[in-house]
């Protein structure tokens, strides 16, 4: 029974561990379509730090925090680490070094997975908030406002995302900072699509000239355009995921119904070694299927 439970947290580490990497090349990716905007930039490559966020910890997971608007202190800090030392504790002392290694490693993974998923969905929301933050700049410039002015009035007009989010860069443009200089940190702090833009338009028109209003035009229409296409690709394969769905769950439920109705026959999964090999073989090989029908279907422009 503990050979199960070992292998089952060694399966959870490995499912972990896929879905990381695949998390990776996609950043990879995004940065690789971001290159040209970040040599117009000039970024420097320095990692940024926001503010509110404790100095002390490993640059990646602070860029984490910040992006997922979590500001933990001293003692939340250490509530968490009691909270994830206390399993461990209980596997070492229940089933050994290498259980509680593996729990370890599981509970690391699943709190760097969920400060992902928590990190992405912010920035999502962030995201479908900036058409109307760059309508409403566009707006304000028309009228004789500065950069600064309609940048900071158009936030003040936004939903409360957009104000947590550049906060930071309105207070370093009040200090005395330029508008271009700290929309290009925003933009390397969150990494939006939209921000990088406005970032390259606003150094633009810093460096050559030329009607910011028409600039903001175009590119409020350029991301127009990017979801228009990017919701038809998504109708366009809705019958190809929905077919995903199926084939990735059909396995599991079948599965699952011959256990609950056949105990002799799971007994033999569950008891032997040869079982063990078998389940093993089974969990990996839905793991492979399922990444795979997920490069199948992932739609991206």
């Amino acid at each position: 029974m503990m050979h199960a439970l070992a292998e089952i947290i060694a399966l959870s580490c490995f499912v972990t561990a896929c879905l990381l990497v695949a998390r990776l090349v996609a950043i990879r990716i995004r940065q690789t379509d971001l290159l040209r905007l970040d040599t117009v930039l000039a970024i420097s490559a320095a990692t940024p730090r926001m503010a509110g966020v404790p100095t002390h910890l490993p640059p990646f997971l602070v860029n984490k925090l910040a992006r997922a608007g979590w500001e933990p202190d001293r003692r939340q800090i250490g509530v968490g680490a009691a909270a994830f030392l206390a399993p461990v504790v209980v596997a070492l002392i229940a089933s050994g070094i290498l259980a509680a290694a593996l729990t370890s490693v599981s509970l690391l993974f699943l709190a760097l997975a969920a400060l992902d998923y928590r990190a992405n969905a912010r920035i999502r929301q962030l995201s479908d908030c900036m058409l109307g933050l760059l309508e409403r700049m566009r707006q304000l410039l028309s009228v004789g406002n500065s950069l600064a002015v309609a940048l900071d009035r158009a936030v003040e007009n936004s939903p409360p995302i957009v104000g947590q989010c550049l906060a930071p860069t309105l207070r370093r443009i009040a200090n005395g900072s330029g508008v271009a200089d700290s929309l290009e940190r925003c933009a390397a702090e969150l990494d939006v699509y939209e921000l990088h833009l406005l970032a390259t338009a606003s150094r633009t028109n810093l460096r050559f000239g030329g009607s910011m209003t028409a600039i903001l035009r175009n590119i409020i229409e350029n991301i127009r355009k990017r979801g228009s296409v990017e919701r038809e690709l998504r109708a366009n394969t809705t019958q190809i995921r929905a077919s995903a769905w199926v084939l990735a769950l059909l396995p599991i439920l079948v599965a699952t119904l011959v256990m609950l109705t056949n105990r002799d026959y799971a007994r033999w999964f569950l008891a032997t070694e040869k079982g063990h090999h078998m389940i093993l073989y089974a969990a990996l090989s839905q793991i492979a299927g399922v990444f795979c029908m997920r490069l199948v279907t992932r739609t991206r422009y």
